[in-house]
C-alpha cells in the first residue's frame, strides 16, 4: 500500500515537472514567435512642478534642457516678507533675558520665605505676611514655567518661519532635464506650473502588443531596442507592466519596459523597434538594474558584441597615461589618442553697442542711477571697449541677469565665451579570454568619473596591433 502511494506520488511530480518544463518552453517559442514590434521611447515621468502658495517669481535657476538634480531649487518666489519674519522669529527664539529674570525673582521669594519662617517661629511677623511670601514665590515660580513655554512656542514659530520660507523656493521632484519654462523672473504665480521637468532615467519603452500574443509577455522579460539613429546601437529593456484590459476596438493590449538611461546617451521621445528575447536569452534577474548591453551596428552578423570599446573623455593628460596603464593590463591592445574641441566655458551679458565714447559714459551713468555696480569696460578682445555687465558659468544666470537690466530699461546681448579643450581618449580591445568589459568599466569609473566606456568598431590599428 506504501509503495503504491510513493508511486503515485512520485508519478504526480514527474507530470508535475514536466508541465512546467512544456509551459517555460511554450513561453520561450511564444516569445520567439513575436514579430518585431513599433514601440515609443518615452520620459519615465513628466513634472509640471508648480507653487504650493501664489507669489511672484523672482529666479529661475534653470532654463530649458538644464540637468537637475532631486530637490534642487530651480525657482525662488520674492520672500522678502518672509525672510524679515524668519529673522524676527530667530531673535525672539534666542532671547532668554525674561525666564532669567523670572529665575531671580522666584529665588529671591525663596530666600525671603525662609527669613520669614525664622522670623515667625520668634513670632516677629505675623502669618499673614507669611502666606503671602509664600504665594508670591509661587507665583515667581509658574512664571519661571511660563516663560519657558513662551520659549518653546518661540523656537516652534522660528522653525514655522523655516517652513514658510522654504515653501517660497521650489524644488525638483525628480532628477531629469527641464523640459520648458512657462513663467519669467517678475510673473505672477497662482496655480499653474512654472517648470516642466522629464526624469530620463530609467526611460519607458510604450509597445502595443496584438492580443493574439496574450500571456506570452510577462513582468521581467526582456526585448533588444533600437531607436533607428544612425549613432546608437540596439538596447536591452526589461518588461515592467503587462495591461491586464485589451482594446477591444483593435484588439491589442499595452507593454510598458523600463530601459536604463544613467548617462542620458539615449533621447526620450523618439520611436523605435522592438524585439522580445526568448526567456533563455533574458538576463539573471540578480543582475544591476542599470547594466545596458549595447550592441554595435558594426557587429557580425551573429549579433556578437564588440570586443573593442573607446573610453573617454578624459581632459588630464596624467590622468589618462594612468588609465591607460591600469587599463593595459585588462586588454590585447590599447591606443591613446587625442582631440581639440572649443567648448563653451561660461557666458558674458554686454551692453548693447555704443557708437562713441561720449555714449558709453552715458550709459554708465545710468548705470550707477540704476545702483547696477557689477559693470566694467573691456580692455581687449574682439570687443573691446564694449561694456560687460556679469559673467556666468550658466547660461540661465546670464538670462536672469539680461531679464533683470531689461526691466531696468537696459538693452543688452548674451554672448558665448569659448576655450579649446583638449581631450584625451583610449581606444581598447578585450582579451581573448574575456567576454565582458565590467572590468574596464570598474577602473575608468575608480580613475576618471566623468568618462564613459562605449563600444566601437575595431579598427586596423587596433584589432592587429
Amino acid at each position: 500500500m506504501i509503495n503504491t502511494r510513493m508511486l503515485s506520488m512520485l508519478a504526480l511530480i514527474a507530470f508535475y515537472a514536466a508541465s512546467v518544463q512544456a509551459s517555460a518552453s511554450s513561453m520561450e517559442a511564444a516569445a520567439s514567435a513575436i514579430p518585431v514590434q513599433d514601440c515609443v521611447v518615452e520620459p519615465s515621468e513628466i513634472v509640471d512642478v508648480g507653487s504650493a502658495i501664489p507669489g511672484v517669481v523672482e529666479a529661475i535657476h534653470v532654463y530649458r534642457s538644464d540637468l537637475v538634480k532631486k530637490g534642487a531649487i530651480i525657482v525662488e518666489l520674492e520672500s522678502s516678507v518672509e525672510k524679515a519674519s524668519l529673522e524676527l522669529a530667530r531673535v525672539r527664539a534666542g532671547q532668554d533675558a525674561a525666564i532669567k529674570l523670572r529665575q531671580e525673582s522666584a529665588r529671591f521669594g525663596s530666600l525671603t520665605q525662609k527669613r520669614e519662617q525664622e522670623l515667625l517661629r520668634k513670632s516677629a511677623i505675623s502669618l499673614h505676611d507669611v502666606d503671602k511670601s509664600k504665594t508670591e514665590t509661587r507665583i515667581a515660580e509658574l512664571q519661571v514655567q511660563q516663560e519657558q513655554d513662551n520659549k518653546a512656542i518661540s523656537e516652534l514659530e522660528y522653525r514655522r518661519a523655516q517652513m514658510v520660507l522654504q515653501q517660497r523656493r521650489i524644488r525638483s521632484p525628480v532628477e531629469g532635464v527641464v523640459m520648458e519654462r512657462f513663467k519669467s523672473v517678475g510673473e505672477f504665480v497662482e496655480d499653474e506650473p512654472v517648470v516642466r521637468v522629464a526624469q530620463l532615467n530609467p526611460l519607458h519603452v510604450e509597445v502595443i502588443v496584438p492580443v493574439d500574443y496574450w500571456g506570452s509577455i510577462v513582468p521581467g522579460m526582456q526585448a533588444d531596442v533600437t531607436t533607428g539613429l544612425a549613432s546608437s546601437g540596439v538596447y536591452r529593456a526589461t518588461v515592467e507592466r503587462v495591461d491586464r484590459v485589451a482594446d477591444a476596438a483593435s484588439g491589442t493590449y499595452g507593454v510598458r519596459l523600463s530601459l536604463p538611461n544613467p548617462d542620458y546617451t539615449i533621447p526620450a521621445g523618439l520611436r523605435c523597434q522592438l524585439s522580445f528575447l526568448p526567456q533563455s536569452l533574458n538576463e539573471p534577474e540578480e543582475a544591476d538594474d542599470d547594466t545596458r548591453v549595447v550592441v554595435s551596428a558594426e557587429s557580425d552578423s551573429e549579433g556578437s558584441l564588440e570586443r573593442c570599446f573607446s573610453v573617454g573623455p578624459v581632459e588630464d593628460q596624467s590622468t589618462a597615461e594612468l588609465l591607460a596603464e591600469k587599463l593595459e593590463e585588462q586588454t590585447d591592445s590599447l591606443l591613446l589618442r587625442t582631440d581639440n574641441d572649443s567648448v563653451e566655458v561660461g557666458y558674458r551679458v554686454l551692453a548693447s553697442q555704443q557708437s562713441n565714447p561720449q555714449q558709453t559714459a552715458e550709459l554708465l551713468t545710468g548705470l550707477a542711477k540704476a545702483g547696477i555696480k557689477d559693470r566694467f569696460i573691456l580692455a581687449q578682445g574682439e570687443h573691446k571697449g564694449r561694456v560687460a555687465l556679469g559673467y556666468f558659468s550658466k547660461l540661465a544666470f546670464a538670462n536672469e541677469r539680461q531679464e533683470m537690466l531689461a526691466l531696468k530699461g537696459f538693452d543688452t546681448e548674451i554672448l558665448p565665451h569659448r576655450k579649446d579643450v583638449q581631450h584625451y581618449w583610449l581606444d581598447v580591445a578585450l582579451k581573448g579570454d574575456s567576454d565582458s568589459p565590467d572590468p574596464l568599466k570598474k577602473i575608468t569609473a575608480s580613475l576618471a568619473s566623468a568618462a564613459t566606456l562605449k563600444p566601437m568598431a575595431c579598427y586596423p590599428e587596433l584589432a592587429h596591433r
